[in-house]
């Protein structure tokens, strides 16, 4: 009888004795995880005291957990901070069966005939944004991006423009981002204790609740369909030809609203100081965007800009949003032959993957090329990863793609962007999402009158 293969070592890096990598990991997660792809290769591990984490960082090892072994691991304590914020039945904390079955009912919702719709709305909140820009103006790129994907994503969501509508609902999104955003960057406190930001917190909630316990009820009394994601997500039955429940709504609801404009701010603000430091790139999309002759840019269009669209894919490579894909063994599992133990957390970083040279020479150059249709089918799949991969790849990147491309279009038909001399962006890091510091950009408006789209 032949005998089995022994496992693979997983090699570690050296830490400090007793606390292990945990200096490290606090005071830069990125560069640990860099440090550990640079002096392992494709996988390694460092430790945070007695805890040992795993580091993948190759394109097969990211496949074969990720889409080969998807059933042998789940989300991990990372992140379950979040549970009482955005539902213990959001997406993101499913796996396995429940996880499928939700995938499958929330797909009509991302259909493109329905991503279609949410265009004019996009299109038409970017122009009022950029209308009320003046020259000359220094715009604080995070903020006016997070303003404008806020107002959009309110739009798509619930049919509500926060803007002039819904400030009691608006104000408790805020909220809660913000103590997502305070979760993510201290020692997590549980909800349930009595401190005044809890408090605020725990109000903001049930404020979010209500309203769209609200909504749904004027829904379900109006089945008019407006054109948004909570009339999409009231038509979903099941297989026994049930709708889904209250509180499966106002989990996908909080989480799509949460993530789908965090995110897609975040993409447009990396990208915008990128293109301003390139301007042959920028040069190129302009051109392109004015190829389309003053047009308000609408779904149709979306294949006439495609060099804009490789632009974001390459920043999303430099700089993905989500930078690390956080996973634990529910079982004990060999991945290519390593080793991983029931428990174990493995780390999953785009950040890294995206820098090895061997899917992108020259890693740390910014070179949208990469993206062209042929050089993309000569990579390895999993070598790109700003969505994640397997079944719990984003469900809503095609609506994120789609939204990146279209404001960025609508803005560049009114304005130039200009990044001043000396000014610096550096990554932050909060949880597992890759911000910009804050930094100002100065508008310099085009001539003639912006093209105009109605939102219905």
């Amino acid at each position: 009888m032949e005998a089995s293969q022994p496992s693979k070592t997983i090699p570690r890096i050296s830490g400090a004795p007793l606390i292990g990598n945990l200096s490290e990991f606090r005071a830069s997660r990125l560069d640990l995880l860099l440090r550990v792809s640079r002096e392992c290769g494709d996988i390694g591990s460092f430790r945070i005291g007695p805890i040992e984490v795993v580091v993948i960082s190759s394109a097969t090892l990211a496949n074969s957990l990720l889409v080969g072994h998807a059933e042998d691991f789940n989300g991990g304590p990372i992140g379950r901070i979040f549970v009482p914020l955005v539902g213990e039945k959001s997406l993101i904390f499913q796996d396995g069966a429940p996880h499928r079955e939700q995938r499958r009912l929330l797909a009509p919702s991302f259909h493109p005939k329905r991503l279609a719709e949410f265009c004019q709305s996009m299109t038409r909140y970017t122009q009022e944004a950029a209308s009320g820009w003046q020259d000359g103006q220094m715009l604080d790129m995070v903020h006016e991006m997070t303003i404008l994907t806020m107002r959009i994503i309110g739009k798509t969501m619930f049919d509500v423009d926060f803007q002039n509508e819904a400030p009691e609902l608006r104000e408790a999104m805020m909220v809660t981002l913000e103590h997502l955003d305070h979760m993510s960057s201290s020692a997590p406190i549980p909800l349930s204790w009595p401190t005044a930001r809890n408090k605020r917190a725990r109000a903001a909630i049930a404020t979010i609740d209500n309203s769209i316990r609200t909504m749904i009820d004027e829904r379900r009394r109006d089945s008019t369909d407006r054109k948004d994601m909570m009339s999409s997500l009231l038509q979903v039955r099941d297989d026994a030809g049930q709708p889904i429940d209250e509180s499966q709504i106002r989990a996908h609801i909080v989480t799509f609203f949460s993530a789908g404009h965090e995110t897609t701010a975040l993409a447009l603000s990396w990208t915008w100081q990128l293109l301003a430091r390139h301007p042959e790139v920028y040069a190129r999309v302009r051109q392109e965007v004015d190829a389309l002759g003053g047009k308000a840019p609408g779904f149709e269009d979306l294949p006439r800009l495609s060099y804009l669209q490789q632009v974001i894919k390459e920043s999303l490579r430099l700089h993905p949003t989500i930078f690390m894909i956080a996973r634990a063994a529910v079982r004990d599992v060999e991945i290519e032959g390593y080793p991983i133990r029931k428990g174990q957390m493995v780390l999953i970083p785009p950040y890294c993957i995206h820098r090895n040279p061997e899917y992108f020479p020259d890693p740390e150059r910014f070179q949208p090329e990469r993206f062209e249709p042929e050089h993309e089918k000569s990579r390895p799949k999993q070598s790109y990863l700003p969505f994640g991969s397997g079944p719990h790849t984003c469900i809503g990147s095609h609506f994120a793609m789609m939204e990146t491309q279209l404001i960025m279009a609508t803005m560049l038909q009114q304005l130039d962007l200009e990044l001043p001399a000396g000014e610096q962006v550096k990554p932050q890091v909060l949880t597992v999402s890759l911000r910009p510091s804050a930094y100002k950009m100065r508008v310099k408006r085009r001539g003639g009158d912006a093209p105009q789209t109605k939102v219905a």
